[in-house]
């Protein structure tokens, strides 16, 4: 049986995050399509979720330094570009987000 390494470590973390994403959205559209009078329920709580993972982009952005936008630029893996203070694949806008 293969150990698991410290370099599979950012792929689970990846496949974990994905997990919980896919889970949010497959039990928010099983309530609504079982009782559609709980869509502004449901609506609150994916919002709540929203709004508190932009704010924890906000606060990545304000803390990053200022670096050129493009690939290769700042802390990001190969295939991302550094878009003011965030890792995505390309850069709206010109590099902002």
């Amino acid at each position: 049986m293969n150990e698991w390494t410290k370099n599979d470590e950012p792929a689970l973390t990846f496949a974990a995050i994905r997990w919980y994403a896919m889970s949010l959205e497959k039990l928010a559209a099983d309530l609504y399509i079982t009782d559609q009078s709980q869509y502004p329920a449901v609506k609150a709580v994916l919002a709540k979720a929203l709004n508190e993972l932009d704010g924890m982009r906000k606060a990545q952005q304000a803390a990053a330094p200022a670096a050129a936008a493009g690939e290769g630029a700042g802390p990001c893996p190969p295939g991302y570009e550094y878009c003011g203070g965030l890792c995505l694949p390309s850069c709206p806008g010109g590099g902002q987000y």
